[in-house]
């Protein structure tokens, strides 16, 4: 009797005891997003609000959150060896609740706003987690100019740092997402780090194979729009090579020269004609091509206008690591120079010097060591083994559509919009019908919810 008595005994000091022990298992209950940001010690210089067209939005009810911010989290320039340098990656957060999924938008550019994931944000009531790409925007790193850690395990293990240090905070499903290069960053992070995500996924996005990738040019000229406009837009470049470095050419390098910026090589000229019409049916509506290819071909200061413009816009010093990055991994598309070899034989054009022709000189031997082995594994093994659903979206008439897998396996979904543009705007009729909207949905959802 006295024993059992001293037994429980025990027993009650025990339990006594375990009443007044902090049991740190018991989750951490968060009453803001500043609270949790801030106890996470992780992030610094939070400020508010850092998108104000979503906070006009927001103030015509339009859209729906609580609060955003954005911040910075410290990185190691190479994650192999996290002392030997750190520099500062931009992360910006648009919040809707803790109980809410969370979608990590991995940017492979720079953060501009919330808009490219903004439909599924909707959608979804979820939050959304942006992440700078190294290296560009205010992400720079001491790396920047040697680019030895500018690669894809580099850019997805600093995701992975995000993911571990808001993980606490956002405890539901996650799903990674990007549209086009950013889409390309959402499955190389699934690829290195296939336990993060339950979901990645990729819209309008090109998996390259090779520094000139073909598959690129057989679709712009067999594939997208009519064969109508695809004539229209050959006869277009055709004009502007028509006299190789005694033409077009010429005139444009007099418009570069009047406005004092530096003259084009001819091969960055070359690259910029196709990509002036491969951009046309990128990002413009089936029932606009028509109008906007006769604008460009119209006469001969049209066609020099939008070569122009459009080698312009690739010298923007914020796009510049995307070369850097089709240098070192991604490759860039071939959008069929050899469809138009009979005029570019004799010219000092080459395809394999367009990628070089858009880098700084003390830049250019990155191609020497372009290595496409994380692409062709993943092309061979991971789009039809992948352990993490994947989820591949894509416009018909998007000439970036080349660059889709060309095999999937069970565990991932492609979908293609036979209407639409390079966009996720999944929420608009005009961009994207009903049933392909459904069909999105219900697979995010499968995996999301």
């Amino acid at each position: 009797m006295k024993k059992t008595l001293k037994l429980w005994m025990l027993l009650v000091i025990a339990l006594s005891i375990a009443s007044c022990t902090d049991n740190s298992d018991d989750p951490v209950v968060y009453t803001t997003i500043e609270e949790a940001l801030a106890s996470n010690g992780l992030f610094s210089d939070i400020k508010e609000n850092p998108d104000k067209k979503a906070m006009e939005r927001k103030k015509k009810g339009e859209l729906d959150y609580l609060s955003q911010y954005s911040m910075f989290i410290e990185q190691p320039v190479n994650h192999n060896q996290p002392d030997a340098g750190k520099f500062k990656q931009k992360v910006s957060i648009m919040f809707r609740g803790f109980d809410r999924p969370t979608i990590m938008v991995t940017e492979g550019y720079f953060w501009k706003y919330f808009h490219d994931a903004e439909d599924f944000g909707i959608n979804l009531n979820a939050n959304m987690v942006h992440v700078e790409h190294r290296n560009f925007g205010g992400s720079f790193n001491q790396d920047r100019g040697k680019w030895e850690y500018e690669t894809s395990a580099q850019a997805s293990a600093d995701l992975h740092a995000v993911y571990q240090a808001l993980k606490p905070i956002f405890k539901g499903k996650w799903m990674s997402f990007g549209t086009s290069k950013s889409g390309e960053t959402s499955i190389d992070y699934a690829y290195y780090y296939p336990d993060d995500m339950d979901l990645a996924a990729a819209f309008c996005s090109p998996f390259n194979l090779s520094l000139d990738d073909k598959r690129y040019g057989e679709y712009l000229f067999n594939e997208v729009s009519t064969e109508e406009l695809r004539d229209v837009m050959k006869e277009g470049i055709r004009s502007a090579l028509k006299d190789g470095e005694e033409g077009v050419y010429k005139i444009v390098c007099e418009r570069f020269k009047k406005k004092g910026g530096n003259v084009p090589s001819f091969t960055e000229y070359v690259y910029n004609i196709f990509d002036t019409f491969f951009t046309v049916f990128q990002y413009t509506l089936p029932s606009k091509h028509k109008e906007k290819i006769e604008s460009i071909v119209k006469d001969e200061n049209s066609l020099v206008a939008a070569v122009s413009d459009n080698i312009a816009s690739f010298r923007n010093d914020s796009l510049y690591t995307y070369f850097v990055d089709c240098a070192k991994e991604q490759g860039l598309p071939n959008p069929g120079y050899d469809y138009f070899a009979d005029l570019l034989e004799g010219t000092s054009f080459k395809a394999e010097d367009v990628v070089p022709s858009e880098l700084h000189s003390e830049d250019r031997w990155l191609v020497k060591y372009y290595d496409n082995s994380v692409r062709t594994d993943m092309a061979k093994n991971f789009f039809v083994n992948s352990t993490v659903p994947l989820l591949f979206y894509y416009s018909h008439d998007d000439p970036w559509s080349a660059g889709k897998p060309e095999k999937i396996g069970p565990n991932a979904k492609m979908i293609i919009n036979p209407v639409g543009i390079h966009s996720p705007k999944i929420n608009d009729p005009a961009y994207c019908p009903a049933d392909v909207k459904q069909e999105v949905m219900d697979y995010i959802r499968t995996y999301i919810y």
